[in-house]
């Protein structure tokens, strides 16, 4: 029978969920699910139909993400999954191709995920723009080099107070961190605030704590305790920070601080940092985090001329990139890039790279460079400093970012 795409309405949302709750052997959560259908954010629905019956769906966030220097509008592909007795018949392929021609039409010039299989997404150009680092701490060995100069108070907040307290917090961190993404207050309320066991993953209750200097707030963190103790009653439970957020140094360090300072548990862990997160530097025994990585945000470049224009350049230098995209033709071709007038225009001009635009995607948000990918065959240089003159253009002062998965 022939598979047809279909536009969901909002009143069809408990079916949308249906695929991808199936394909991870999860059960509704009712609140979750009318909190999610709730944001403003989440614009489009579609959904693969055998007959009657929905066998494959997938949906877009409307976001806005920080890029170096800039912002751009982005269609956060969410929620694709396909029923198991229908895999292989192309409904996949089909469901993200509508998703791009989707976001085109909309003037969405990128589109991003976070992928449960990093097999999938590449083919269909999306690239690994950024990684995602867990940690994993006894509290005994959290020491830092240098305690923070200032004494920050600590506050323990309710669902709206902590609305109030947090969002300027986060307003003015995500413009200096590309990957980070603007919220609606339906997005706090919905994904970031609520107490509910999606988001604490079998933990106490979510703790919402502001850090304030000065009166002023600076930090804060949601967090939920995992409480344990041995055969002798010695605790043995865990924190588990949810989210930490600094509106500054200072804000990072004392969050930070206060995190690892909670007493009954022996261990604090986190994920979905960034790279470059001053815990590395700040701890007498950084490997006692036991850091890990894995792969995070994937970027697909859906517009390459407003894409380009849409963030910051190291350099004033121009670069004239060949691109091949095969699920985007709008995208093929060559593009001089002037990194002083933040433009890219098309050309006939001899190239100084060639890549596809998996690779262009890599590299958006300055987390992966065109060194790295030309080593690994992904780039093909073309003209002598080619590489270097990329890097130059590319370049970030903090790796991406995004600190939860849409």
């Amino acid at each position: 029978m022939t598979i047809e795409l279909r536009q969901l309405a909002p009143e069809q949302h408990g079916e949308f969920v249906h695929p991808i709750l199936t394909a991870f052997g999860a059960l509704v959560n009712p609140e979750r699910l009318e909190a999610t259908k709730r944001l403003p954010e989440l614009t489009y629905g579609l959904g693969a139909y055998d007959g009657g019956s929905l066998v494959g769906a997938a949906g877009t966030f409307s976001l806005t993400m920080t890029t170096p220097g800039g912002a751009v509008p982005v269609a956060g592909l969410t929620m694709v999954g396909v029923m198991p007795t229908h895999r292989r018949r192309g409904i996949l392929t089909r469901l993200v191709r509508r998703h791009l021609d989707e976001a085109r039409a909309a003037g969405q010039p990128i589109s991003a995920l976070w992928a449960t299989e990093g097999s999938i997404y590449g083919r269909f150009g999306y690239g690994l723009a950024s990684q995602a680092c867990s940690i994993s701490i006894e509290r005994d060995r959290t020491a830092f080099r240098g305690e923070a100069s200032a004494e920050g108070r600590a506050r323990l907040l309710g669902e709206a107070e902590a609305l109030e307290a947090f969002a300027p917090v986060w307003e003015r961190a995500r413009p200096l961190v590309p990957g980070m993404l603007a919220r609606s207050e339906p997005w706090w309320q919905g994904r970031r605030l609520c107490d509910n066991d999606f988001i604490r993953q079998g933990g106490g209750p979510l703790q919402r704590v502001v850090i304030e200097v000065d009166g002023r707030a600076e930090a804060y963190a949601l967090y939920c305790v995992h409480h344990r103790f041995d055969a002798s009653s010695i605790p043995i439970g865990s924190i588990r920070v949810i989210e930490a957020i600094g509106a500054s140094p200072l804000g990072t360090r004392l969050v930070w601080r206060y995190l690892f300072d909670i007493d009954l548990a022996q261990r604090i862990e986190a994920s979905l940092l960034p790279l470059d997160h001053p815990l590395g530097m700040l701890l007498v025994e950084p490997r006692r985090l036991r850091l890990t990585a894995s792969d995070g945000l994937w970027v697909r470049i859906v517009d390459v001329e407003a894409a380009l224009a849409a963030r910051a350049y190291g350099s004033g230098e121009a670069l004239t990139l060949e691109i091949t995209d095969r699920d985007c033709p709008w995208n093929a071709g060559r593009f001089q890039l002037d990194g002083g007038e933040r433009r890219a225009t098309r050309t006939t001009a001899a190239p100084d790279l060639r890549l596809d635009i998996t690779a262009l995607g890599s590299a958006y948000l300055g987390g992966v460079s065109f060194r790295c990918m030309a080593d690994a065959g992904q780039v093909e240089a073309l003209s002598r400093g080619a590489i270097e003159r990329a890097d130059s253009l590319f370049r970030a002062a903090r790796a991406p970012w995004c600190p939860e998965i849409f």
